[in-house]
């Protein structure tokens, strides 16, 4: 009885021991002074949870710095607080661009647009080219609420695009602009005038760089269009360029 109790006594000492360091060794007696878990090995590497995409992103309530290995991308994911994101040796994966073309709206069949009546230009993404996408962005554009993506403070450059025919035998003026929303509102106005001439094809195209953070991320960046005489609108496209990543 009496070897029993000093058994129980020296483990919990030897417990208290190990808590009140802090520090653990795996292949070594002397792990590093600023190390909760120092691993030692000339033969050896740590292993960490493998698993699919979809049994990472099921994971409820993952820790920030949650770190696992996704099988089907075949590449470590962290979590980040709010997304999961692949880590990569090349800085060059979180740059890209992509490209969204609406196909609901074309020569034949055009959006009639009303005489200065603002609208937001419609864009179904209905053709997508994408392959060259950064790493962490799911997409630059949701056509789900018709917004330009921004997070994390990224640049990003932005290119407009469309087909336009005045119906009225005026000099027409065209207006856009990216209506973030809340107190900052519409951004980066832009006017395009038109020939006289009804039925006659003009061309748009506006390129501009953009800084996503705050109301931006918060909200996404709506393409708002208006026209102070009646024209049709058809062919939409944006080209999306994410310019730097802001980490």
């Amino acid at each position: 009885m009496k070897n029993r109790i000093l058994f129980i006594l020296t483990s919990l000492f030897f417990l208290i021991s190990i808590v009140s360091f802090s520090q653990v060794g795996i292949g070594t007696t002397s792990p590093d002074a600023s190390s909760v878990l120092d691993i030692s090995s000339t033969t050896q590497g740590v292993l960490t949870p493998r698993m699919t995409s979809a049994q990472r992103i099921a994971i409820i309530t993952p820790a920030t710095g949650l770190l696992v290995f996704d099988t089907d991308q075949n590449a470590f994911y962290f979590y980040d607080s709010s997304s999961w994101v692949k880590l990569s040796a090349s800085g060059n994966d979180y740059t890209g661009w992509a490209q969204y073309s609406d196909t609901q709206y074309t020569s034949g069949s055009p959006l009639n647009l009303l005489a200065s009546t603002k609208i937001t230009l419609p864009n179904n993404a209905g053709a997508i080219l994408d392959f060259q996408k950064p790493v962490d962005v799911t997409t630059f554009y949701n056509s789900a609420n018709s917004t330009i993506t921004g997070r994390n403070g990224d640049g990003i450059n932005i290119v407009i695009e469309f087909r336009l025919r005045p119906i009225a035998n005026q000099t027409t003026k065209i207006t856009i602009s990216i209506d973030l929303g809340g107190a900052v509102g519409e951004i980066f106005t832009r006017d395009f005038i038109t020939s006289k001439g009804i039925g006659v094809e003009h061309f748009y195209l506006s390129s501009f760089n953009a800084y996503t953070l705050g109301t931006w991320q918060a909200n996404g960046g709506t393409v708002k269009i208006v026209s102070d005489f009646a024209a049709e609108v058809y062919d939409v496209r944006y080209v999306l360029t994410r310019t730097h990543k802001a980490r």
